[in-house]
């Protein structure tokens, strides 16, 4: 196989880029979302519009992230838990874009100043989400862990 091909598909496989790829994703969806009820329709002021638009975002990224991101991990909470948990990670990161904006927006109605507002909000709780990914939704689950669980499930159910 040629090199560059090899590096390429490597590069693709890292999980930072496949989380990378699903929240440019997830914050297309929330940008358009954001866009057609803050500026173009203005049915809601910005600072709300992050909130509505951040949830159709939040949904689409878990779907994707736990196919796609973090299929491969062995999980030990049901899908419902894990979804609950991606919630309360996700919070830190809309509460910062919704600050960021309500802040701005308190302050001035350019329309510049409050786009680089949900901007930096958005940067800056990827690294939040990254983080919090790996520690608290999608942590990995050692096979030894799971063997041990499996082996005391085992041992304490009679034999039949």
């Amino acid at each position: 196989m040629d090199p560059i091909l090899q590096l390429c598909k490597k590069f693709l496989e890292m999980r930072i880029v496949r989380t990378l790829t699903v929240g440019v994703i997830a914050v297309t969806v929330q940008t358009i979302v954001f866009e057609l009820l803050a500026v173009y329709l203005r049915i809601l002021p910005p600072s709300s519009a992050v909130i509505i638009g951040a949830e159709v975002a939040i949904l689409t990224n878990f779907y994707l992230n736990n196919r796609f991101s973090f299929g491969d991990r062995k999980h030990d909470l049901p899908l419902f838990s894990r979804l609950v948990r991606f919630h309360l990670v996700v919070s830190g990161s809309v509460f910062l874009q919704w600050l960021f904006v309500f802040l701005v927006e308190r302050q001035t109605s350019d329309w510049l100043f409050i786009h680089a507002a949900y901007a930096a909000g958005i940067i800056l709780g990827f690294f939040w989400n990254y983080t919090f990914y790996l520690l608290f939704v999608w942590r990995h689950v050692p096979p030894q862990a799971e063997d041990q669980s499996l082996s005391r499930y085992n041992s304490n159910r009679p034999s039949l």
